[in-house]
């Protein structure tokens, strides 16, 4: 019997451990395939709400540009500015700036330079309206722009104010190509949208703008109102997600393999490279598994986003990769404890059974020596 014992073990064992290999593959199928639809599914959500907010800021820098208040505080801007002086940029960031006592912390709360100006009085009029913008609706500033370069106005007074965007130091920044892009375009509805790049004037923080004409009713440009925008409000649409158990990553990598938002472990002057990001900035949509510079096996999902093709027409200039990435161990280490308990639970009931039978049938053996010492026992 000890012989059946030891068959009966080793052929359980093996079909534990086939049925086991066949359910863990199953199990870990399964678990891909539901992280595969989640990493999908947010990497769409967050798509879409990139979308979203890129339309939003489009139409809100259309709505100013033609705002009744806009185009009157412009006017009386522009009427001030030049009978400010012969110099009016100098004489501007003298009272802004250099003289300004709240320089720098605290710029936008200076209203009027009370030298007497008419354009320290329409400073003040546009300065509450559109500090009011930045404040309300998180933008890192607005500017007023002259027809010949002239930034005019700027809320928080960093050192591209009152300075030209044609023949100035910041001639070559992507505010100034956004200038001559409005500009040089026939149609006055036409709006510039400039992807981040470290910008001088904010400390080389990575800025965004996105700039229209300010037309009056006689359909003469005024001007130009650009808005610069910060990395905050794609922060907020590409957050994480941290669970106890796991954490999805999101990352919007731009043409130039930069973020163009910030994660934890990524740096955002740090350049992103993986075959997701390379295939995501070629137009490419998909998910695959990625093995990363810190030797992990991320399940990614990546596709294309063009940061300014929904509103602007079809440009591939701001081409931005999206990666939506899941540690593999994270997804498959719940079904891997699953497994190991239910395999500690059918080894228990292999052993308990084994037992049971090795206990049954030392029963039926004793039981038989025990007969036959009857049988052979003198009458």
């Amino acid at each position: 019997m000890r012989i059946f014992h030891l068959v009966f073990i080793s052929v359980l064992l093996v079909a534990l451990v086939v049925s086991g290999k066949k359910i863990a593959a199953n199990l870990h199928q399964e678990a891909i395939q539901q992280a595969t639809k989640n990493l999908e599914l947010t990497r769409d959500i967050r798509i879409a709400q990139l979308n979203s907010e890129v339309k939003t800021m489009y139409s809100e820098n259309r709505f100013w540009a033609e705002s009744k208040l806009v185009k009157e505080g412009m006017s009386q801007v522009l009427k001030g500015w030049n009978l400010l002086s012969i110099d009016p940029k100098n004489t501007a960031r003298k009272l802004y700036i250099t003289d300004n006592p709240l320089f720098p912390n605290y710029t936008a709360n200076y209203l009027n330079a009370n030298d007497g100006s008419l354009y320290s009085a329409s400073h003040e009029k546009i300065h509450k309206l559109l500090r009011g913008l930045t404040n309300n609706r998180g933008y890192y500033d607005v500017y007023l722009i002259a027809n010949n370069g002239d930034i005019v106005y700027t809320v928080y007074k960093e050192d591209d104010y009152a300075t030209n965007l044609l023949t100035g130091k910041y001639r070559d920044s992507t505010l100034a190509q956004g200038f001559r892009e409005v500009q040089e375009s026939t149609n006055l509805n036409h709006v510039a949208l400039y992807d981040f790049t470290p910008y001088q004037p904010s400390n080389n923080k990575p800025a965004s703008f996105i700039l229209s004409s300010i037309v009056d009713n006689n359909n003469r440009t005024q001007g130009i109102i650009a808005f610069q925008l910060p990395t905050e409000a794609l922060d907020k649409i590409l957050k994480s997600v941290v669970t106890k158990n796991k954490k999805i990553t999101i990352m919007a990598v731009g043409p130039d393999h930069l973020l163009r938002n910030r994660t934890e472990q990524e740096k955002i002057k740090e350049k992103q490279n993986n075959a997701a990001i390379t295939k995501a900035l070629e137009g490419k949509t998909g998910i695959e598994n990625i093995i990363e510079s810190d030797q992990k096996t991320y399940l990614t999902a990546y596709a294309p986003f063009n940061f300014s093709m929904n509103i602007l027409g079809n440009t591939n200039k701001n081409t931005w990769g999206i990666i939506v990435k899941q540690d593999i161990n994270e997804v498959l280490d719940p079904v891997n404890k699953h497994i190991k308990k239910w395999l500690s639970l059918l080894l228990g009931l292999a052993l308990l059974s084994l037992l049971l039978s090795w206990l049954f049938t030392r029963g039926k053996e004793d039981l038989a020596i025990t007969e036959e010492e009857e049988t052979h026992r003198p009458v």
